[in-house]
This record gives structure tokens, C-alpha cells and sequence, in this order.
């Protein structure tokens, strides 16, 4: 992969491959994900893959997992952080986690930081309410995940006119002593923003914000990796899956290609890219016969 126009011809030529699915939802009213599953999260950890997601029971949205041991056959694991009791941000529900994990594209791997690992996500206090604030939550293990106290990290209440309606759909990054934290913000036109923090607690929005807006009137979470001294940013606009690039993680250029799409699926979104095995894995959300599912291509 010696340079972008290597890495884009991979890239399309991966619309050529028949997508797998990952997880479906189960259609049983007694599980998390009856009906829904969205926003995939993949790392590797201990000997084996795990897949967080978005699990959504047709009444209210919490971050599950599964496992697997080849990245294609997957377990479920059940949940790992439900909703937050009354009166908190995220009463409504959770959505949309990120682990924070190493930079490049070929090191899928979770990063420990004060000897834990890292979870953004975004959270409604109402279930029919589009996520306003984002959040962060810890943990040694992946499994077992507490909430920060000083959560929420970021909220629509407090931001610019831009993203005033709400924030969410977080993508968390370190570089630079700086913990990088990029997010969907709208008003009226979804946008990309950023905030940065050296602890976690006190977060500034940048001034270059916001960094990309949205050229369809719809904008996903985006998905940042680094490949050589190369960002590259993927997010859903609701025509597929687009992609931007930059040099300093500020100013970002969207490249003029026709957006990812894969047969069968509609409305890709939420991507989430790796090179594994002498593979690139692509790893997203989309519909299929009606039912919102996690789909793979590979090769």
C-alpha cells in the first residue's frame, strides 16, 4: 500500500466482493438486538476478534459484543453498557461507541491509557431523543465498563451555532500527547467537529471547526486511520460510503470519487477499516430486505 491511489484502488475494488454478514438482528423481543445492530467497533484482544455494536430492542439502544475467532463466524456476548438511570444524559440510551485503539491501519488493536481501556459514545436522555451529548466510559478488561464521572465530555447545550441540535457518533484518537476526539455535530447541516483534551475532563472545541460538512444533508459517524503519514477519514452521506483525507487531522479534503456501495445493500454507513492477514477488512452498517444489519468484504 505505497501510496493513496494504491489504497483507493483497493478500496473500490472491494465493491466487487460479495459482502458476508456479520451480525443480523435476532427478531427475538427478549434480546438486545431484536431489531436492529449498527456501528461496528473490531479489535483484536487476547487471541481472539471482538465486534461492538450498537443493539437496538426496538425500544431503547445500548453497546453489546460478540466474538469471534477468524472474523467471520460471531458469538454474541450480550451487553456491555446499557443505559443510564433517570435523569442522566444517556437515560435514554447509548449508541455509537468508540474504543480507543492504535493509529495505523494495521494494528487493530485497543490502547490502554492510566492502565485502562477507553469507550466514547453517544447518549439520548429520552429514547425517541437524537443523541445530544457524548460520553466516556473505562475499563481493564473490555468486558466490564464503568462511566466516567465527569460525563458528559461534550454536549449540543454548550457548542456553536452549527451543531447546537446535537452531537454524537464520537471517533476517539491520541496523537501528540492530545487525546483527539471527532464527532458528528448539526443545526442544520451534519457536520464533522473536533475536540481536544490532555485529561479527558476538560475538552476545547478547535477553531478550525467545523472540519467537514456534510454535501448530502446526511453524515454518519466517521471512521479515522492512519495509513503511513496519511489520515484517512470514511463516513456514510446516505448516497454510500465517501472518503477524505488529510495531512494534519484538521483540514480535510473529500476526494471526488463516486461514494462505496455494495450489492444487495442499502445505505452504507458507519465503516470501520483494517488491513489484517494480507487483507483490507471492511467492516459497516447497512439495510438489507428492510432490517438494519453489519456486513463485511474482504480481500
Amino acid at each position: 500500500m505505497a501510496n493513496e491511489t494504491v489504497l483507493l484502488q483497493e478500496l473500490w475494488r472491494l465493491q466487487k466482493t460479495s459482502p458476508t454478514v456479520a451480525l443480523l438482528p435476532t427478531g427475538d423481543a427478549t434480546t438486545p438486538d431484536a431489531v436492529g445492530v449498527d456501528f461496528p467497533v473490531v479489535l483484536r484482544y487476547e487471541g481472539e476478534w471482538l465486534l461492538f455494536y450498537t443493539a437496538f430492542d426496538g425500544q431503547q439502544r445500548s453497546i453489546a459484543v460478540a466474538a469471534s475467532p477468524d472474523l467471520q463466524g460471531w458469538e454474541r456476548r450480550g451487553v456491555v453498557l446499557q443505559r443510564g438511570v433517570d435523569g442522566q444524559f444517556d437515560a435514554g440510551g447509548v449508541m455509537a461507541a468508540w474504543i480507543l485503539r492504535h493509529n495505523d491501519w494495521d494494528e487493530p488493536l485497543p490502547k490502554l491509557r492510566r492502565g485502562m481501556f477507553w469507550l466514547a459514545y453517544s447518549g439520548a436522555a429520552t429514547p425517541d431523543a437524537s443523541a445530544a451529548a457524548i460520553g466516556l466510559a473505562f475499563s481493564p478488561d473490555l468486558t466490564h465498563w464503568r462511566r466516567f464521572d465527569a460525563n458528559p465530555i461534550l454536549s449540543a447545550r454548550d457548542g456553536e451555532l452549527w451543531e447546537k441540535g446535537s452531537v454524537g457518533s464520537p471517533c476517539l484518537l491520541e496523537r501528540e500527547n492530545l487525546f483527539w476526539l471527532f464527532y458528528v455535530g448539526r443545526d442544520d447541516v451534519p457536520s464533522v467537529g473536533l475536540a481536544l483534551s490532555t485529561d479527558f475532563l476538560v475538552w476545547s472545541r478547535d477553531l478550525e471547526n467545523p472540519l467537514l460538512q456534510s454535501e448530502t444533508g446526511l453524515l454518519g459517524r466517521p471512521f479515522l486511520v492512519r495509513q503511513q503519514r496519511r489520515w484517512w477519514m470514511l463516513f456514510g452521506d446516505g448516497e454510500g460510503l465517501s472518503v477524505a483525507t488529510s495531512e494534519d487531522l484538521r483540514h480535510w479534503r473529500l476526494l471526488d470519487e463516486p461514494p462505496l456501495n455494495f450489492d444487495g445493500l442499502h445505505r452504507p454507513a458507519s465503516p470501520y477499516l483494517f488491513w489484517h492477514g494480507g487483507k483490507l477488512w471492511l467492516f459497516f452498517a447497512a439495510e438489507r430486505d428492510g432490517q438494519q444489519g453489519i456486513f463485511c468484504v474482504a480481500g
